[in-house]
């Protein structure tokens, strides 16, 4: 939890990407001793109980690992690539969070003691953005962090004149994103009488006043979320405190700054350009999903390159597919499930924690939708946390039930447990690996595509005319040079995805051409400033790219002409268009990482067969002796 919140969400190690922030170093590192810990220890089978978070999370990861054969079977940028590598590290480095969490906390003290902490860590927290909101100032960016690199701006954003403080979060929706949760898990803190009124309701209290003045649509939506969970769980004593103390708050910050209330407002106009930017994207998505829509097209392989959704369940989408995105909702729902499932609990601190872990879970997945979460650590580092906790909370429930437990009183280490599985279960791993085989095989047959890149130029005449209705000023050629070209696709259509800035083939076309008009500008503000049309082309043969460019130049040089010849431009007054030879057009190979492409798929294999070896000998040790007797 300190590196996740005490250290900068934009500081990391430069050399690692996106994957080198100290908290998903360190969850690498809890995934690697999760794995030596249960390969050495001694345990008990008839300790082994279903683990639904677990359960979950495996199935995410087999997701994420087939959406990686898709992402190395697809020719990428090299920048979209090592995206896709990172993204693998990263969601290893989720993994070892959720594991260690599930299997690591064996007392409800222990338990309780590390929720305290995270209330606490989140009170200082939002006592940050809180600092940051009176003071004006950033605060953070000026403490240096030795060995780390920083893409911060030093600068803090603002709505309607009042600044919108982030504390060490990247951007004010991650800060946002905490704060739900924290809040959560806060008010659980709320209810424990043993303790002093400070103590139990200043996290509660600091999170829900930097909520308040974040001016963010997801940290009210994130709060009501909250409450919306923890209300029927509480008694009525509970109830009347909280509806107090959130009246108290909002009743106070109102007379600090009376004109906040007019600015919380407006965030919910239809009219707000941050509702239009989400929504005026959401035509293209079917064009994204469509182009892979199973497995998706790789998770970390979707940059701002490509097109900015602000919302990550339609980054999923597009990235890990149907399928990967019903994992993740899987993940979300069990842990949340799981947590809600104790709230009958014989141990009253164990019941009331249930229900407030599934409330941390519900509201941080719901604010998912409002940004691309999993590029922000303290948003997605914490989600996982909780999704661990709600396992560990599991475990201790169940902890002194053992008429739920299956399998056989020996003591043996989990290798040659494992080991004995695949014995009793061979043919399972068998029919899998054979399985795997052809996927492998044609994995490696995938042939890569070639692409090319170049400018159709339109020229002014060499002299100036008053002969040309046209005009031949530079803006009026840029949009002589917009005639042609929506003359062009009205017969042509381009491609249905294109990109902000990434190459055509990045899409994961195959056979295909788009031709527009260079924009210097970006998704949020176009800037057409170059009198040229942009063409490019992907094939699967460099004599089928540079046979289709060659003709693409044709017609554009022809189209050119009619709207001059319809008005009777003389020669010598026309707008020509210039274009490359033939010779110097760049036909590039792109090629596919086939190799990666294996490697995954026998991980996969190895994990589906583990997977689907060990469930079915769940079933079979559950059903009655003497079925398992006939059966053997």
């Amino acid at each position: 939890m300190v590196l996740l919140l005490v250290v900068p969400s934009d500081r990391g190690v430069a050399a690692l990407g996106a994957a080198g922030s100290p908290a998903s170093i360190f969850g690498s590192i809890m995934l690697l001793w999760w794995a030596w810990y249960h390969i050495r220890r001694i345990t008990s089978t008839t300790t082994h109980r279903v683990q639904p978070v677990r359960i979950a999370l495996f199935i995410f990861i087999m997701c994420v690992l087939a959406s990686f054969v898709k992402a190395a079977l697809t020719a990428l940028p090299q920048e979209n690539a090592n995206g896709s590598m990172t993204g693998l590290i990263t969601v290893a480095s989720w993994a070892g969070v959720v594991l260690v969490a599930n299997d690591g906390i064996r007392s409800k003290e222990r338990l309780l003691v590390l929720v305290r902490r995270i209330c606490w860590l989140g009170a200082a927290y939002s006592a940050l953005g809180l600092l940051q909101f009176v003071t004006g100032q950033n605060l953070v960016d000026a403490v240096a962090t030795p060995g780390l690199s920083s893409v911060g701006q030093g600068a803090v954003d603002t709505r309607g004149g009042f600044i919108r403080p982030e504390a060490t979060a990247r951007h004010a929706l991650e800060f946002a994103s905490v704060l739900s949760m924290t809040f959560a898990l806060a008010l659980f803190l709320a209810q424990k009488s043993s303790r002093s009124v400070a103590q139990r309701w200043t996290p509660a209290a600091l999170t829900f006043a930097a909520a308040v003045v974040s001016l963010t649509r997801s940290a009210l939506l994130g709060i009501v979320s909250v409450l919306v969970v923890l209300f029927p769980s509480w008694d009525r004593r509970m109830r009347r405190a909280v509806a107090v103390a959130a009246l108290i708050g909002i009743t106070g910050a109102l007379a600090l700054a009376p004109s906040l209330a007019s600015t919380v407002r407006a965030m919910f106009n239809p009219e707000d350009p941050s509702l239009v930017s989400r929504t005026s994207s959401y035509d293209i998505v079917g064009s994204y999903v469509a182009a892979s829509p199973w497995w998706g097209r790789g998770l970390g392989t979707l940059d701002r390159s490509y097109h900015i959704f602000d919302n990550q369940y339609i980054g999923l989408l597009i990235q890990i597919g149907v399928i990967g995105l019903a994992a993740f909702l899987g993940v979300v729902l069990t842990a949340a499930a799981t947590g809600m499932a104790q709230r009958r609990d014989a141990d009253p601190d164990l019941a009331a924690l249930g229900p407030a872990l599934s409330a941390a879970v519900v509201s941080g997945a719901l604010l998912f939708a409002f940004f691309d979460a999993f590029y922000f650590p303290q948003s997605v580092g914490l989600l996982f946390l909780v999704v661990g906790l709600c396992g560990a909370l599991r475990n201790l429930h169940r902890a002194d039930r053992p008429g739920r437990m299956q399998g056989m009183h020996v003591a043996e280490p989990s290798v040659r447990r494992w080991s004995a599985v695949l014995a009793r279960r061979w043919y399972v791993a068998l029919a899998v690996c054979l399985a795997a085989i052809p996927i492998a095989a044609a994995a490696r047959s995938v042939p890569g595509v070639y692409y090319t890149e170049f400018d159709v130029r339109f020229e002014a005449p060499p002299r100036a005319t008053r002969s040309n209705p046209l005009r031949t000023e530079a803006p009026m050629i840029v949009g002589f040079a917009a005639i042609v070209q929506r003359m062009y696709v009205g017969s042509h259509p381009n491609y249905p995805i294109r990109p902000t800035s990434a190459p055509l083939f990045g899409t994961g076309a195959r056979s295909a051409q788009a031709v527009y008009l260079p924009d210097a500008g970006g998704q949020w503000q176009t800037n057409f400033n170059t009198p040229a049309i942009r063409v490019e082309v992907v094939g699967d043969s460099p004599d089928a790219v540079l046979a289709r460019s060659r003709g693409i130049a044709s017609t554009l040089t022809s189209l050119a002409k009619v709207p001059q010849d319809a008005i009777g431009v003389r020669a010598g007054a026309r707008i020509e268009t210039a274009r490359q030879a033939a010779g110097d057009v760049v036909v590039s190979e792109q090629r596919v990482r086939t190799s990666y492409a294996v490697a995954a798929t026998s991980a996969l294999a190895v994990g589906v067969a583990l997977g689907l070896s060990g469930l079915t000998d769940h079933v079979v040790w559950r059903r009655p002796r003497g079925v398992r007797r006939r059966q053997q």
